[in-house]
C-alpha cells in the first residue's frame, strides 16, 4: 500500500482499483522475454503502463499496451468483457434457440 499512499488517491479510486478484475495474474510479452505479474496493478507499478490499458489489452479491446502484448495467465476468463466490446455490436436472435 505504500505505492498508493504516495499517489494521493481518493477513497473512490482506491475502491475501484481494488476490484477483483485488476487483481488477476497477467503475463507481459516483451520483445525479448515474457514476465508474469501477480496482478494488473503490480504490472502497472513495475512497467509504468496504465492499468486500464493493460486490462483492455488482456480482454482484446486493444491489440497491445505500451508496445507489450498482454494476456491473463489463465486465459480469457473475463470473456464477458471481450464479448461485450468486440466491434461494439450486439447479436440479436431473429429465430428460436436452435435456428
Amino acid at each position: 500500500m505504500n505505492y498508493y499512499k504516495n499517489r494521493k488517491y481518493n477513497e473512490k479510486t482506491l475502491k475501484y482499483r481494488s476490484h477483483p478484475k485488476f487483481n488477476v495474474p497477467v503475463i507481459g510479452h516483451f520483445s525479448d522475454k515474457s514476465i508474469r505479474y501477480n496482478s494488473i496493478l503490480d504490472a502497472e507499478k513495475l512497467t509504468g503502463i496504465n492499468y486500464h490499458n493493460i486490462f483492455d489489452a488482456c480482454v482484446g479491446r486493444i491489440y497491445r499496451a505500451g508496445l507489450v502484448y498482454w494476456e491473463f495467465e489463465n486465459g480469457r476468463h473475463w470473456i464477458k468483457y471481450h464479448a461485450k466490446h468486440v466491434k461494439g455490436r450486439r447479436i440479436l436472435r431473429k429465430i428460436g434457440f436452435n435456428g
